[in-house]
């Protein structure tokens, strides 16, 4: 069936700068708006992480940044999950 990788397209979505004080209905953000918020707090963990390793932050500071943005992450996430 797919024998011809080469044609077939990787699809990565392509999501503005998102979080939740940019969702429409706070109470109630759509899937895009979600999935948009967990790529904008990927984004940001990895640009803490190249912060910290280049010395551009304070170790202390930029590990609390971490852990808040990975809590963030996993708070999010937790509504693709709830029943609705």
């Amino acid at each position: 069936m797919f024998e011809d990788d080469e044609k077939i397209i990787d699809f990565k979505p392509k999501y503005p700068h998102t979080l939740p004080q940019d969702w429409k209905d706070i109470d109630n953000p759509t899937v895009y708006e979600i999935s948009a918020t967990l790529e904008t707090l990927k984004k940001m963990y990895a640009n803490q992480v190249k912060d910290l390793n280049e010395g551009r932050v304070e170790t202390e500071i930029g590990e609390e940044n971490l852990r808040n943005i990975a809590t963030n992450y996993q708070s999010i996430k937790s509504i693709l999950f709830e029943p609705r």
